[in-house]
């Protein structure tokens, strides 16, 4: 029989941390400390410290207005995997805005990889790449579109590597770039909850992050 209590459904209860361990934890996150490093000053497993990161940063997507167009488009709100859901083959396409210091990556539910290609082949519109992540120079009023998986590379005559793309030019894009470098790389199915990673941190730049996510955490895990 279940118990129920204050933290009950939330997302904190995902990890068996102790209150003490998550406050530590959340320190070493926000100063990006690496995960072996994290395990090793927590006194637990890298398999425990990774199933946190995930757990915070599902929590930090969960506090996005549009959380719901993520979930229905199959991203999970919690951790653990769902029996019977496929995994995601393309990420959903993101438009950065840059509102001059502020970023927001908005989710653009009208466009796909596809319309990255179609775009690209018919209309010049440049792109460039990160891994398998791929980016492009302004669309409409967003300086860039970015998206992630295999269907943007149809065939070997598809490259990805025009230069002077805008969205390299500003602070939010370099520092994507840093962070991309140190966790070695996305997948489609990651590449969104890393993004809102990166714009929150991005947004809170000079401020301490652990109140925020903090509060993120002691948050309900959606329903899915």
């Amino acid at each position: 029989m279940y118990t129920f209590h204050d933290f009950s459904r939330r997302f904190i209860k995902g990890c068996n941390f102790t209150f003490r361990q998550w406050l530590w934890f959340l320190k070493l996150y926000e100063l990006n400390v690496p995960s072996k490093e994290m395990a090793r000053q927590l006194k637990v497993s890298y398999v425990t410290v990774l199933k946190a990161r995930d757990i915070t940063r599902r929590a930090i997507l969960a506090q996005a207005l549009d959380a719901n167009s993520y979930y229905r488009l199959g991203i999970r709100p919690g951790s653990g995997r769902r029996k019977g859901r496929p995994t995601m083959r393309n990420s959903p396409v993101f438009g950065v805005l840059d509102l001059g210091g502020y970023v927001i990556c908005d989710l653009m539910s009208d466009l796909t990889v596809e319309n990255i290609l179609h775009f690209k082949l018919n209309f010049c519109l440049k792109t460039s790449h990160l891994g398998q992540l791929v980016y492009t120079s302004p669309y409409q009023k967003y300086t860039a579109l970015t998206a992630c998986g295999p269907d943007l590379w149809t065939t070997n005559f598809i490259r990805h590597g025009d230069t002077r793309i805008p969205v390299d030019a500003t602070d939010f894009w370099r520092d994507v770039k840093a962070r991309l470098r140190s966790v070695r790389g996305v997948n489609p199915t990651t590449f969104p909850l890393y993004l809102k990673e990166w714009e929150l941190r991005f947004n809170n730049r000079g401020e301490s992050l652990v109140p925020v996510l903090a509060a993120a955490l002691c948050g309900f895990v959606p329903k899915s």
